[in-house]
């Protein structure tokens, strides 16, 4: 089992319960994602396997700043539900068009009586999900070891890729409910805003690079 798994997996709950949602209100709903890596081919698989025609969904990748397999994962779904674009720019420059997309939700006459949703990491229901992810590796791993559940002077540390931070928020949130999670290490590539922050308190974008680890970039 793999933090990857945990982020795809925890990707289809979450489009479940929209895909839920637009069929008890008969609202047409329009999935907003802007993706580097993993978010997108989640979504878009999930979206695609609920094919509920109420529920469709965008993806936005950086041109050049994915990899050739996820670009494949994204631009081979065949559903009418699914639709893929490319913007040149970097991996965060699709945010505020995303967000202001968003607003439109208050303005009937502007959305076209569609409702609009993010389904990146700042959707509550990521994390949430992402949750119930640590507290299975979590029990697990007092299973193998042979220790009490809950037994505070047991405490596991774990270290997690992290871009966009939804993830390690899930993990941070299960601790803060109690479960015995020591250190909550995240890993990051060169695009280091999360290091930068907590280590010298420097909130400021800068140029994206490519590298190899593109889904946290």
């Amino acid at each position: 089992f793999t933090m990857v798994n945990a982020k795809i997996e925890s990707m289809r709950p979450v489009i479940r319960i929209l895909s839920h949602f637009a069929t008890l209100r008969n609202k047409p709903t329009t999935l907003l994602v802007s993706t580097t890596g993993d978010t997108g081919p989640a979504a878009v698989h999930a979206v695609s396997d609920v094919a509920n025609p109420l529920l469709t969904i965008i993806v936005h990748y950086p041109h050049g700043q994915i990899s050739d397999f996820q670009r494949k994962q994204l631009t081979t779904v065949d559903s009418k539900c699914v639709k893929i674009v490319s913007f040149e720019g970097g991996g965060d420059d699709m945010d505020w068009p995303i967000k202001k997309t968003l607003l439109m939700n208050s303005d009937n006459d502007t959305a076209g009586g569609r409702t609009f949703c993010g389904v990146n990491s700042y959707n509550i229901g990521r994390p949430l999900m992402q949750m119930v992810h640590f507290i299975w590796i979590y029990l697990r791993m007092v299973e193998q070891l042979g220790v009490e559940p809950g037994d505070t002077n047991f405490m596991i540390d774990m270290v997690l890729p992290t871009g966009a931070m939804g993830n390690i928020t899930g993990g941070y949130m299960a601790k803060q409910m109690g479960v015995p999670i020591g250190m909550l290490c995240a890993g990051v590539n060169i695009n280091d805003i999360t290091h930068r922050v907590i280590e010298n308190g420097e909130f400021h974008r800068k140029k994206i690079q490519k590298t190899l680890s593109d889904a946290i970039n």
